[in-house]
């Protein structure tokens, strides 16, 4: 019979250490990693009998592993661990104590150590156990419940009588009693737990009392501000006060207490940061007010970054930023940055006729002006005291999305609204409102929005339009690692609309969702499961998902494709397609003596590739992440598999149709691939191949011709077999008749060998 006793939790602490210390491999001696003197490699490792615990669970028990795959595989690379004979004696002990510890008190455990034929001198390590019959618990008391009852509810805890006598499950019972109490209003609760254990008979007697002491309330708060050397102070308690989101008068809570240090590390103003319960406060035990510390080190108030470096799409690009995080007193934070982009290539930049830069920007029309950005953002850290952060931002901007728009913002401002829910929620709500215009290809007007001619095209691209926009965001993030994830999920909503009535243009009027789910799982010591979904919609005027979607601007279409989507295409090159033709047209006879047709055979070049996005959006990524076997702190290889889509719903525009109810069989383009990530001071460096095994869809393709001396730039029309009947106008420019669309039957010519299928894809930052 076995006896055990809580009182303050003490006693109980220093017998629980002394078993972890047992069990875990970890503290344990490290087993060699090197082979001498006759040592034998472990080639396998395995576990039998087991019934209660999977093996995987067990392994991570034991100090005595298997080498790395890679080494077992190939024989290269990877970590080779021989057998330690102390070790594996102590294995035996530490299994022991584990399955014990989860109330099976007669489990025995026996080792075989067998010779492995394979030329190498390795063994195979098995551990053969018997489990036997658990103790279970016969009798379990609870005293001391009175007025927290309610909130020590045992039923959720999942304590009953007929349970296994498991140590490490009541254990965490107990913390959450404690954590419960503590988090409504009982800075001392405590739970002392008793234990009886028949070995014979196997069963157990459980005796938990609560102390949850005196309801308590938080009576005052003491700052003590520690300034820089030679400095004088700069922030007031009030300011500190306003900021913990924790008053005099509340009920005490450990979570608010956790919550508002959290708070003031978030700020950025402090080196150091400690709140808690004064010591005081915690022994009277008679007293209902309690008192809390907060103790801050002040740090440096002004910050200069300047940041420059190189990028595929973007050529030389530098940022420069000022921030001034005591703005005027209170905490408010005053952020100045501006930041160019496209140096070397856009104008008024270019140096050496572009050749620094990528080959790549030379096909996106809208890098041959410089990309720039210059604003102001006032940001309060806490509004009343409380989890909402107001923010008020002016910029102005030129940003390009590649092949796609060119966004010019001569001025634009937001007012913004941050609010925390909960530790790993947070909801954003915002108002933009914009002056300024939207370049996009001719082509994709024409094709997308039927704006054929110049003059219909200039109504949209060439008069600055007013463009508000309220939005939200709502995130949830449960990740271990917020740059290389292993364990959790990430949940992102996206919501922004444009209407007339909060300010927008009537023309520009839209309903755009944006959801992003992703979810990560370690499967082993240095390998990683990571998988993500991306839907997206846009919807026009009617708000409904049957009815023809309007003008969407450029902008605020939906696009995939490149190194943080579908990896087997370049960027924004998933989906439909218009063509720019390299060759000139041949003309043939119309149906009338002054008409001609225009066309291109199937055979001519392409120019360029206009991508068309659409209104309807799906991603999908699956992603093994394995730790390279040569600098594995800093390298990371990755096999992916990525499928996706995006398309016009209500309107065909390329060569396909797609059809939301098939669009696993009909419309998913799926492209597997390799990557390598590097791990930088600026962000992972990533590096991927992707394998495309579909050829370019057949699409409209135009020729845009170069303005002559009057000024006139056509977009004619070439597709094979068209049926657009063109004139001369009265200039006498040929011209093509309006009304009818350009038929998506070219389809470009490509090599179909195994390296014209691999796409190289490049990029700064998590993906995903």
């Amino acid at each position: 019979m076995i006896v055990c006793r809580r009182r303050g939790g003490a006693r109980y602490r220093v017998a629980l250490i002394a078993a972890l210390l047992a069990a875990s491999p970890v503290i344990a001696h490290a087993q060699s990693l090197e082979c001498e003197g006759g040592e034998r490699e472990v080639r396998s490792l395995e576990f039998r009998g087991n019934t209660v615990f999977r093996a995987s669970d067990l392994a991570l028990r034991v100090s005595t592993t298997p080498s790395e795959l890679v080494r077992r595989v190939i024989r290269v690379g990877g970590s080779k661990h021989c057998l330690d004979s102390d070790e594996l004696r102590l294995d035996v002990g530490r299994l022991r104590v584990f399955y014990r510890r989860h109330g099976y008190f007669s489990t025995r455990v026996d080792t075989a150590v067998v010779p492995v034929l394979d030329g190498y001198g390795g063994v195979r390590v098995t551990f053969q156990l018997r489990e036997g019959e658990p103790v279970r618990v016969d009798t379990l008391r609870l005293t001391g419940l009175g007025e927290v009852a309610g909130i020590v509810d045992t039923l959720s805890l999942r304590l009953s009588r007929g349970m296994i006598f498991d140590v490490t499950r009541i254990q965490t019972a107990i913390d959450s009693m404690k954590a419960r109490l503590r988090n409504n209003g009982f800075p001392r609760g405590d739970v002392n737990a008793g234990y009886r254990v028949d070995t014979l008979s196997r069963l157990a007697v459980v005796n938990l009392d609560i102390l949850p002491g005196v309801l308590a309330h938080i009576g005052s708060i003491r700052v003590s501000d520690d300034p820089l050397p030679g400095t004088p102070r700069r922030l007031g308690d009030a300011t500190i006060r306003r900021l913990l989101g924790v008053h005099e008068g509340d009920l005490y809570r450990e979570r608010d207490v956790i919550d508002a240090q959290r708070t003031l590390y978030q700020t950025d103003l402090f080196r150091h940061v400690e709140v808690a319960l004064a010591v005081d406060s915690a022994k009277a035990s008679g007293d209902s007010l309690v008192q809390l510390n907060v103790v801050v080190a002040e740090g440096y108030l002004r910050q200069l970054d300047t940041e420059g470096g190189w990028a595929v799409l973007d050529c030389f690009k530098a940022r420069v930023q000022l921030i001034d995080k005591n703005f005027l007193g209170n905490a408010r934070r005053l952020d100045l940055s501006a930041q160019v982009s496209k140096i070397g290539y856009g104008q008024p930049t270019r140096i050496a006729s572009g050749n620094l830069c990528a080959p790549a920007i030379r096909a996106d029309t809208f890098s041959a002006r410089l990309n720039y950005f210059t604003g102001a953002t006032v940001r309060l850290p806490s509004l009343f005291g409380t989890r909402t952060s107001p923010t008020l931002s002016i910029y102005s901007e030129r940003r390009g999305e590649y092949q796609a728009f060119l966004r010019t913002t001569l001025v634009g401002g937001e007012a913004s609204v941050t609010h925390e829910l909960f530790d790993d929620i947070s909801i954003r709500l915002a108002y933009s409102l914009e002056y300024g215009r939207t370049e996009a290809q001719p082509a994709l007007l024409c094709a997308v929005f039927n704006r054929c001619d110049a003059e219909s095209r200039a109504l949209i691209t060439d008069r600055n339009r007013p463009l508000a926009v309220a939005s939200s965001h709502v995130e949830r993030l449960r990740v271990d690692n917020s740059i290389n994830p292993r364990s959790g999920t990430a949940l992102r909503l996206d919501v922004r609309g444009a209407a007339r009535e909060i300010g927008s243009d009537p023309e520009i009027q839209f309903l755009k969702g944006l959801l992003d789910a992703s979810v990560y799982r370690p499967a082993g010591a240095s390998f990683t499961l990571a998988a993500r979904v991306r839907l997206g919609t846009v919807l026009g005027r009617t708000l409904s998902f049957g009815e023809p979607v309007g003008f969407i601007p450029p902008q605020e279409r939906l696009y995939a494709g490149g190194a943080a989507s579908v990896r087997g295409y370049q960027q924004n090159e998933l989906g439909d397609l218009i063509y720019i033709a390299e060759n000139t047209f041949v003309t043939h006879p119309g149906s009338t003596a002054d008409t001609v047709y225009l066309d291109v055979p199937d055979t001519s070049r392409v120019r360029r590739v206009v991508p068309i996005g659409g209104n309807s959006l799906i991603v999908a990524n699956f992603e093994a992440r394995l730790r390279s076997p040569f600098y594995p702190e800093l390298v990371q290889l990755t096999l992916f598999a990525d499928a996706g889509d995006v398309w016009q719903r209500g309107r065909r525009v390329g060569g396909s149709d797609h059809k939301a109810s098939a669009l696993w069989l009909n419309g998913l383009k799926w492209t597997p691939g390799v990557g390598i990530r590097v791990f930088t001071p600026v962000g992972p460096f990533q590096a991927n191949v992707g394998y495309n095994p579909f050829a370019r869809p057949s699409g409209a393709i135009y020729y845009d011709q170069v303005p002559n001396a009057q000024g006139f730039a056509p977009l004619y029309c070439v597709s094979p077999g068209n049926r657009i009947p063109a004139v001369q106008n009265a200039a006498g420019n040929l011209e093509q008749l309006s009304g009818s669309s350009c038929p998506a039957t070219f389809r470009p010519a490509q090599s179909r060998t195994f390296l014209s299928r691999l796409t190289v894809t490049f990029s700064i930052g998590p993906d995903f």
